[in-house]
């Protein structure tokens, strides 16, 4: 096993202080770049635009890529109609990124549970959040290197992270899935435990392939429509989850570009009774023939075009605003919580000792480029739906998250 030299955490410092010196000595800001809330220089993710898109459906099982590597179609499905070949993709292997995560919200508590494999580097993390106090009550990634977990091509199949006695293991049954995880803290004596049954409340849910070029892509399926029982133990705490809590489903394939950045919304609540998920987002690819955008209601999806965000990047805690091109969407998401992550330089040197244990030192210097920056508020929805037949529907105070990040990996 790599064991890390003296000399080379000496080295890795002198890298970081020069990062540092860079960033500095490049402060000033070009065109359109803006500083957010937390001194960041980000660019805005550009409006989507009022022109419709096709919105092409795709209603029967089809290859998703052709044997010379380019997609074979584009699209959206209410169902995870789209088949992998894995072996016809042409794109560098530190492309092909590879999850499965599950966002879990009610009124008190929020978190996440992850599974991936971006390219050069894979992992399994847990967060829990407790939105009164506003602390992240425990937050912890553990890694692997690539290639160690075995991901489906489809999204029915069970999947596992296993490192020591630690693991997330997703078990998928008829209309439900559980979750159990066990993942150790910081310290030896800090662990958390979860057991959760996620019932799958809809049939339909939202399968998206967007493309990046003719044969890099993005197959994304959202599930928001997840009624979550079950509990975490933590801290000698128990934190039950009961009829009003919800998760979404992210499960995504795809040969991304180095650099990108996306808004992402997901939301459920009982609306005249019924359950009512929403799916929201853009800022990636090329989305001419589908969106990401979806409404869930009595277990069908209602397709939506482009949705505009409006948001307030000195302050992400100010009321979001969406907006449809075709006017049957209009909400306004009041933040009562907000996560902020930053892990550039410094948050992957905060990884090394995971990194020595797993990496050579080549491998490090290449990870420690990896960036993501995100700002995920936790909340309400407010305002109205329309649904395909005509049918207004009042949305008020539907529970859900409204997230914006910006990655380099």
């Amino acid at each position: 096993m790599f064991r890390i030299k003296p000399h080379l955490l000496n080295n890795l410092g002198i890298i970081y202080i020069c990062f540092c010196i860079f960033n500095c000595s490049n402060a000033k800001l070009e065109p359109g770049q803006v500083v957010d809330q937390h001194g960041k220089t980000i660019i805005l993710i550009p409006e989507p635009g009022a022109n419709p898109t096709i919105q092409k459906e795709i209603k029967s099982s089809i290859p998703l890529l052709l044997a010379d590597g380019n997609l074979n179609v584009s699209g959206w499905s209410r169902y995870p109609h789209f088949q992998i070949n894995e072996s016809f993709i042409k794109a560098d292997p530190k492309r092909y990124k590879r999850w499965e995560h599950y966002t879990f919200y009610n009124e008190k508590f929020g978190g996440a549970v992850t599974i991936t494999d971006i390219g050069n580097l894979a992992m399994g993390s847990i967060e829990l959040l407790e939105f009164a106090t506003g602390k992240v009550l425990f937050s912890k990634t553990e890694l692997v290197r690539p290639g160690e977990i075995f991901f489906p091509t489809n999204t029915t199949d069970p999947i596992e992270f296993k490192k020591g006695n630690q693991f997330i293991r997703i078990i998928k049954l008829k209309d439900k899935r559980i979750i159990e995880y066990s993942i150790v803290g910081d310290s030896s004596s800090e662990f958390i435990k979860g057991n959760f049954e996620l019932e799958e409340k809809a049939p339909e849910a939202l399968a998206v392939i967007t493309p990046f070029s003719e044969s890099t892509f993005f197959y994304e399926y959202k599930m928001p429509s997840l009624l979550c029982k079950g509990s975490i133990q933590y801290n000698n705490i128990t934190y039950e989850f009961n009829d009003k809590s919800y998760a979404v489903l992210d499960w995504g394939r795809g040969t991304w570009p180095e650099k990108n950045k996306w808004l992402w919304a997901a939301g459920a609540g009982l609306v005249q009774g019924e359950l009512l998920s929403l799916n929201l987002g853009y800022g990636f690819g090329i989305s001419t023939n589908a969106t990401e955008n979806g409404i869930v209601y009595k277990g069908k999806v209602h397709k939506l075009d482009k949705v505009t965000w409006k948001y307030d990047i000195t302050d992400y805690k100010k009321p979001w605003k969406f907006i449809s091109n075709e006017g049957r969407l209009e909400l306004e998401f009041t933040p009562v919580y907000l996560l902020h992550s930053d892990i550039d330089l410094m948050g992957m040197i905060g990884f090394l000792k995971q990194l020595y244990q797993n990496f050579t030192f080549s491998e490090i210097l290449d990870l420690l480029k990896t960036e993501a920056y995100l700002n995920k508020a936790f909340g309400h929805y407010n305002g109205y739906v329309i649904l395909d037949n005509g049918t207004k529907l009042e949305v008020k105070d539907l529970a859900g998250f409204a997230e914006q990040m910006y990655q380099q990996w």
